[in-house]
Parts: C-alpha cells; structure tokens; sequence
C-alpha cells in the first residue's frame, strides 16, 4: 500500500475534531470530497480489471473464489471439474506449471484477411461460445502468462454468473457448457506461437480460412496501406520472400506451405514436396531467391522429413473454409453455420450467415497492368496450394473441410486469374 492513501486520509480527516464554526458550505464540500474519494477507490478497482472480464461480467460478484467448477474440454457435457486456483498453474514468475490445455476450446488462427474477425464476432453472438473481443497472440512466454491470468479469471467468473442464474430461475438443469475461444491471425507463419500451442494447447481445436491468392494479396496489401505501413508502389519489389520486417509478399499467400507445418501429411512424396517448393515454376520469376537456394531449401527439408513422422505433428483438429464460403448466395454459409456448430459441439443452432460486402478504399487495384506479374505468381502458388490441399490435407481425419462441395469447386478456381474473368 502506498505511503498515501486517499481513503485512510479521508477517515483521519473525518476523526479529526470540527470547530463548532464550521460551515454548512464547507461540511457540503466534505462531503462531495468523500464520495469522489470513494467512487475514485472503486473506479480504479475497475479498472485494473482485463476489459473483457469487465464486459461480460459486470453482473457478477467481485470476490473470486480459490476454487470453482466448470464443464471440461471434453465432448461431455455432465461431467464437471475443478478449477484450480491461479497459483497452481503459474509460479511467481508467471512460468506455467500445471495443465492448462482445458482454458482454450478453439482457436481462429486463419490467415489475414481472411474472415477471421467476422468469425469471431459471429461467434460472439452465442452464449455457449467467447471469443475475446480483441487479437489474443500467444507468440512469447510472457504472452502464454497473461492469457492464463485472463482466461483463468474468464473461466471462474463465467461459471460464478451461471450459478446465479441458477439460483435466481431455481433450475437445477446443468447450464450449457461454454467453449472459449481466441482470435490470431497468422499462427502458422511463426514457430514460436505454432510450439506454444503444440506444448500447451494440444486439444485446441483450430479454425483457418484460406482466400484466392490474388485476391488475399490485394486485401491484405490495403490493409497495411490503410493502417500508413508503408509498402512500396511496385508489387513486383513484393515477390518471395518478405524482407526488412514488412509482413506483405508474395510468399505469404503460400497458404500450403503454411499448412504444411501442421504435419498432417506424409511430407515424403517428390509430388508433394514439389507443390510445398514451388518447383514447377520458382525459375520463372526474378526476386523469388532467399538466404537458401530453393534446391538447398528443399534437400534440407527432405533431410528433416526423414526424422519426424506425421505422427509427431499436431494433433489438433482443424476446420478449414474458403472465405467466398461467408457470403455466397446460396445454401452454403447455412451449411457452414451448421458444420463450426458440430465441429464446435454447440447445443443450439447458430444464427444466421447473412451475405455481406465490404468495401473499403483501395491503395491498389491488383487488376492493374502493373500487377500483371505479381498475379502471375500468385495464380501459380493457388493452383499448387489448391491441389496440396485436395490430394494431401484434406485426406487427414483430423480435417474437417465446410461445404466440401462448395470448398472444392472454390479451391478449383485458384487457377484462374480472377482479373480475367472480370469485365
């Protein structure tokens, strides 16, 4: 506690004799003095708080108890176990020291610009699914600390509210189990986050969405514009590899390559290694070298493969969509809606998909002559990343695909420069 506390001040100043003079005024100002002090100690209570435990809980009791219990990760839905308390799971030093793979039920870790925020705001939109209403990386030791102090408080608070919902309705029913969950887009281009979930969060079930190549380029580049990251105006200098911390290239629409971290296929096959490397094509563009030549890339990848079987990847479940999938006009955002509600063992029907189109202003327009080469490129990276994902990914059980008909017929279409098909 400080030397100086408002409120101890307050009370010694309210035990301290009061000459019979003293004013009607200034005992007015005393008292509006005090009850500032007071809503200042209570406001700044509040305020320490993560916001989103003060959002979604504002109803419910202040005083947190050691223990409590809560539905676990698993598929029952009667079962229930004890949450720990805090100093069980993290140290004094925030080192993680117990398991907490049963915190974090799913995780949207699609790539950028690609549906992951309208997920989990439509995901919000349940009350048997949070997602945390801001990006929520786990990408360093000091990340993984903080997640475990918020979710951990999420967990207990939620179940808090559910038990005075149960008290007030006099219902003795088991309330619906709520599955946590957190947005990142990106995960799959960073080793550090891809480990963090591997070690800790083996039974997440992730959620990716994938986007046309040429398409995702553009998106993704006037983002960055509109958030004044400066790129340059030549998308050519943009081929290969991203280069001097800038997270725009052409390599990043690699979306099969990223996939491939996973391990969920055999990473054996000349076919298969051909279509992660780009073999068919990495000679036709200029910029597409890196620290190693593609064939000195690829022997050493080979040489890893031989020591790591698909066994030792992840074991998690992946959901993957194509974003078209979102706003189509047809059956298929319903049958989406149904596939993330059983993929997710959601007890109530999901709302609605409703069609959308956002339009946003553009630094570019990739249909530009200017462009010509640039989509070259990433039309090549779709046709391979499209036939990876039929052929190898989606042979995987761990793999659930929405809409298969609908995702295939959209993958198919990475052949084609879609600036050729408009008028």
């Amino acid at each position: 506690m400080s030397t100086h506390d408002p409120v101890i001040s307050t009370k010694a100043a309210c035990n301290t004799r009061t000459p019979a003079t003293f004013s009607s005024s200034r005992k007015l100002t005393a008292f509006y003095f005090f009850i500032l002090t007071v809503v200042f100690m209570c406001g700044r209570h509040l305020l320490l708080r993560p916001p989103s435990v003060y959002n979604y809980s504002n109803n419910i009791k202040s005083s947190t108890p050691s223990t409590t219990e809560i539905t676990p990760t698993t598929n029952s839905n009667s079962t229930t176990i004890t949450i720990p308390p805090l100093k069980d799971l993290i140290d004094k030093n925030g080192k993680v020291i117990s398991d907490i793979s049963w915190m974090l039920d799913f995780a949207i870790i699609g790539f950028p610009k690609s549906g992951t925020s309208f997920l989990k705001n439509y995901l919000n939109q349940t009350d048997e699914t949070f997602v945390y209403h801001r990006e929520f990386c786990i990408k360093k030791a000091s990340d993984l600390t903080r997640f475990v102090e918020v979710y951990h408080e999420l967990h207990v608070r939620f179940q808090q509210q559910q038990q005075q919902q149960q008290q007030v309705q006099h219902n003795n029913n088991k309330n619906k189990r709520i599955r946590f969950g957190l947005k990142c887009p990106g995960v799959l281009y960073r080793s550090h986050d891809m480990n963090i979930y591997k070690t800790y969060f083996p039974n997440t079930k992730f959620i990716v969405g994938i986007r046309h190549p040429v398409m995702w380029f553009e998106s993704f580049y006037n983002y960055q514009v509109g958030r004044n990251v400066s790129l340059p105006a030549s998308t050519s200098s943009l081929i290969g590899k991203c280069e001097n911390h800038q997270k725009v290239c052409t390599d990043r629409s690699r979306f099969h390559a990223a996939l491939a971290r996973l391990r969920k296929t055999p990473l054996v096959e000349k076919k298969e290694v051909d279509l992660l490397f780009g073999t068919r094509y990495e000679g036709n563009y200029s910029n597409t070298s890196s620290l190693h030549p593609p064939q000195q890339q690829r022997q050493r990848f080979l040489n890893s493969s031989k020591h790591k079987k698909q066994q030792d990847g992840f074991p998690n479940q992946l959901l993957l969509y194509e974003v078209r999938q979102l706003h189509q006009n047809d059956t298929t955002p319903r049958e989406l809606s149904e596939t993330l509600r059983n993929y997710l063992d959601i007890q109530s029907d999901l709302p609605p998909i409703l069609s959308y189109k956002n339009i946003k202003p553009r630094a570019i327009n990739i249909c530009d002559d200017e462009h010509a080469n640039v989509r070259r490129l990433l039309v090549d990276h779709g046709i391979d990343a499209a036939i990876w994902i039929k052929e190898y990914l989606m042979e995987n059980p761990t793999v659930e695909i929405a809409s298969p008909e609908s995702f295939v017929r959209l993958l198919d279409s990475w052949s084609v420069d879609p600036c050729a098909t408009t008028s």
